[in-house]
């Protein structure tokens, strides 16, 4: 992690990143059976929240999630993933702070789009 964090921080200028995250949907042709809303996306497609993905610094896949409804935001869908229960029991993202110049500490944390907001929560 240690490596991951100093190349993301070469990279970009992000001290103690441990990577970006983002989820995608994939739009599936409409179901020869009932379905529910749950797999309606925002724009009413039905679709699957097909892929979460963690990646590190030269775009390895570090986590990746799967087969959720496309009903659900990505902000829920990354609130059930094993990752954030990882996060939470401090196994991942542990809190391991970094002091800037000026004294300014920074936790661990990963990039990601406005639909992942504040990760982990406070």
């Amino acid at each position: 992690m240690e490596e991951i964090k100093s190349k993301l921080e070469e990279a970009s200028g992000l001290p103690n990143c441990c990577g970006a995250i983002d989820g995608t949907h994939i739009i599936m042709t409409l179901p020869t059976v009932q379905t529910s809303d749950d797999c309606c996306d925002l724009e009413d497609n039905y679709s699957m929240l097909f892929l979460q993905g963690i990646v590190d610094h030269e775009m390895r896949f570090l986590d990746i999630v799967t087969g959720w409804p496309g009903g659900m935001t990505v902000s829920r869908f990354l609130m059930c993933s094993g990752f954030f229960k990882l996060c939470e029991g401090g196994q991942r993202l542990n809190e391991n702070f970094r002091t800037l110049s000026g004294g300014v500490e920074i936790r661990e944390y990963l990039v990601g789009g406005l639909a992942i907001l504040c990760f982990p929560g406070s």
